[in-house]
């Protein structure tokens, strides 16, 4: 069920247009991007691709449009997640629809939920989604969620859980979960320790960064696969010194303005309330944007 799984996916960006509406053909530039890159699949609808600021409609429409452009190229995930069961049942079941491999669901946010309405809340999704295997997304730091280890254990032993989502710096805890599920998929999802996550077991992983220098976290898990340990640390320091300067200029604006001067996406805009990359910061992407454009061509 969850062989497939394995590998690097880009957690996929959303583009918008100047009047912060969907923009469906930079959508699709971004797809077929992100396939020529080599990636293994990808992860659609998640906190990159900003979907707590859209409506079930717009989240609905971002899944069947990437179905029509990668399926059966990639390993496709819908993340589905969100404080609403019943809309992330809607959404899991137009996953099974469009054909998508799996579906994700971050753990319900906001509200104080107990653990046992948490493991509810999955297995609804579970059911929805129709036999689609589930990744359970734990992102503490973003979700307010702090499950323990136990816990983690149970979301993902729940019938229907193939792989875990691991956004955490907690390096030993994701050891502990790899020794404990040895058949249950991992993946790292802080970009700036991937290499990281990898030694401590993570088979692959699933990260924003991903949609504009794929190609180096596919060549960090070969490098890891052929023993080549400084290889992998360099590239690594490549990856971190990218990460740098979007931490610096805000992750997500940041990559789209990489990705619209790469001339993949329309306009760099993400939804309101975020705002667009400051002027000072623009020379600077652009310099960047170039450079990897430049290291692309050349793989």
């Amino acid at each position: 069920m969850s062989k497939n799984l394995h590998g690097v996916m880009p957690a996929l960006l959303t583009p918008f247009n100047p009047q912060q509406q969907l923009d469906i053909p930079s959508l699709r530039r971004l797809v077929q991007f992100n396939i020529a890159q080599g990636v293994d699949g990808l992860y659609v609808g998640g906190s990159t691709g900003e979907a707590f600021i859209q409506n079930l409609q717009e989240r609905e429409q971002v899944l069947e449009v990437v179905a029509q452009e990668a399926k059966g190229k990639l390993t496709l995930i819908a993340h589905v997640g969100g404080i609403s069961t019943h809309e992330s049942q809607i959404l899991a079941g137009a996953a099974k629809r469009y054909g998508f491999d799996a579906v994700s669901a971050v753990t319900p946010f906001y509200y104080p939920f107990s653990f046992g309405e948490h493991c509810d809340h999955y297995r609804a999704i579970i059911d929805a989604a129709e036999g689609l295997p589930m990744v359970v997304y734990n992102i503490p730091a973003l979700s307010g969620v702090k499950l323990s280890l136990d816990q983690i254990s149970t979301l993902i032993t729940l019938p229907g859980v193939a792989a875990l989502k691991q956004t955490s710096g907690d390096l030993y805890q994701m050891e502990q979960v790899r020794r404990a599920h040895p058949d249950k998929v991992i993946y790292n999802g802080y970009d700036e320790i991937f290499l990281s996550g990898l030694l401590a077991g993570a088979d692959g992983g699933i990260g924003s960064t991903y949609n504009v220098m794929g190609w180096r976290y596919k060549g960090i898990m070969q490098a890891l696969k052929e023993g080549n340990i400084s290889q992998a640390q360099s590239l690594q320091t490549e990856c971190n010194k990218v990460i740098d300067v979007l931490i610096k200029v805000g992750v997500f604006r940041g990559l789209k303005t990489i990705l619209y001067y790469m001339d993949v996406v329309d306009t760099p805009i993400c939804r309101k309330p975020f705002a667009p990359v400051e002027e000072q910061y623009l020379p600077e992407l652009r310099q960047l944007a170039a450079q990897l454009s430049a290291e692309r061509a050349a793989q």
